[in-house]
């Protein structure tokens, strides 16, 4: 999805609301445990499932309102009711202020396996430049493509920080231009540890250079910085979070 759009002169790039994942290498089915197809009438975006019933994603992509559905495997589940963090600002691309944008999704039912829920990252420092990050999601695969649907993944490194809340993830240095791109926004953004995937980011937005909108940047908000929120707000709809 690409609902905002402004221009950073220290990037030299576009950034814009996060959709589909470029330079990901095909076959990689990075997060496909974990990470889900959002969809409705007007939109699709990606989310990442934290509870059998319940879905994280990004505010941006459901704030407008609608009729939203999961796509789980071969499913389709509806989703019940939305919950947007209190403290995101739909006007936070226009301002530049970043704000938690983030909202939570409860489904009408649990989702069948093998899906399952990912862990939650609870570091809440950031990472040093260059730590790897791998992340997922359901949009397109070349920017314009207008395909999404397909679950890519690429390897990032921490570039930097956005704010005191959000991190600016870059391809690794020498390689061609790889990010999230239009439905990506609501991905996962996760670090290996130990062999498992741990989830450290949403996918908030994404910035390209040259006239194009990804490959140079992806945007997250990290996990653990609104983890008391996720929490609370998941106990009061009932689900649970391991």
């Amino acid at each position: 999805m690409l609902r905002f759009v402004f221009v950073v002169a220290a990037l030299a790039a576009s950034l814009s609301g996060a959709a589909a994942i470029v330079g990901a290498r095909h076959g990689d089915v990075s997060g496909q445990q974990h990470t889900v197809l959002v969809t409705s009438s007007g939109q699709d975006c990606s989310g990442t499932l934290i509870a059998r019933d319940l879905v994280l994603t990004a505010g941006h992509c459901v704030a407008a309102g609608g009729n939203f559905s999961v796509n789980a495997g071969s499913v389709s589940i509806p989703v019940v009711r939305i919950v947007l963090h209190p403290a995101f600002r739909t006007d936070t691309y226009q301002t530049r202020r970043p704000s938690p944008d983030m909202a939570l999704l409860k489904l009408a039912s649990p989702v069948p396996r093998p899906l399952r829920p990912a862990r939650l990252s609870t570091d809440k420092a950031f990472p040093p430049r260059g730590t790897v990050f791998v992340i997922a999601g359901f949009g397109e695969g070349q920017e314009g493509d207008r395909r999404i649907g397909t679950l890519r993944a690429v390897r990032l490194i921490s570039g930097g920080t956005t704010g005191s809340i959000m991190l600016r993830l870059i391809p690794v240095p020498e390689s061609a231009p790889a990010g999230s791109c239009t439905g990506d926004s609501g991905g996962s953004a996760y670090r290996n540890e130990n062999g498992t995937l741990i989830l450290h980011g949403v996918i908030a937005w994404a910035g390209g250079k040259n006239g194009r909108n990804c490959g140079v940047v992806t945007g997250i908000v990290l996990v653990a910085l609104q983890l008391d929120w996720i929490r609370a707000t998941a106990k009061r709809l009932g689900s649970s979070i391991d």
